[in-house]
């Protein structure tokens, strides 16, 4: 509150006496430097009207075709693709205007997490999560990509040797996890188990 005054009498109390005393030299000067003033102001807040629509309309509309929820699950089963169980949910508050998460809402182990990523028009590709409680943080994931039609497999599981010796005899501290790329039949051992 106190900075509100201080802000109009520090301020706002010296240009409406500098306007008072414009006014008072030439009346005619000063109402048309006004009327100058305001269509400029105008023509700047059209265009921030303008622009800010833009953006609007850009959030809301683009991708274009972000309808690869459940009901893509037929065409999922046609490409491959692990389907989105009906008792999943579409997390909207980790999703993002390119990104779309669905988590299993029950136990998380085996298949748990899809996350699908779309460019301007359609969706680029979907991952797949999945985790395995027999082997403690250790996590695989598939990579579909819809421009190539291919899928690609990862895991993820513990750095044993997080502390290594190099050659030269000094210690090295590693990643606590390692990632790796693995062929589809390790990928399905892994979903298996």
């Amino acid at each position: 509150m106190i900075y509100g005054i201080l802000i109009i009498i520090i301020i706002i109390v010296p240009i409406g006496i500098s306007y008072y005393y414009d006014y008072k030299k030439d009346p005619k000067e000063f109402t048309f430097s006004i009327k100058t003033m305001g269509k400029g102001i105008l023509k700047g807040l059209v265009y921030v009207g303008i622009l800010i629509g833009l953006n609007a309309i850009y959030l809301f509309v683009i991708p274009i075709n972000k309808n690869h929820g459940i009901e893509f699950n037929s065409e999922r089963e046609k490409l491959g693709i692990p389907k989105i169980g009906d008792n999943w949910e579409n997390r909207e508050y980790q999703s993002e205007q390119f990104k779309t998460q669905w988590w299993k809402t029950e136990s998380t182990d085996g298949h748990f997490k899809k996350i699908i990523e779309y460019g301007i028009l359609n969706a680029e590709s979907e991952t797949d999560y999945y985790k395995n409680d027999n082997r403690k943080g250790t996590f695989a994931w598939s990579k579909y990509d819809f421009g190539n039609n291919s899928s690609e497999y990862f895991i993820e599981k513990p750095n044993d040797e997080i502390v290594s010796v190099t050659e030269s005899g000094k210690l090295k501290m590693g990643k606590s996890t390692i990632i790796q790329k693995i062929d589809k039949s390790e990928f399905e051992k892994f979903k298996a188990e």
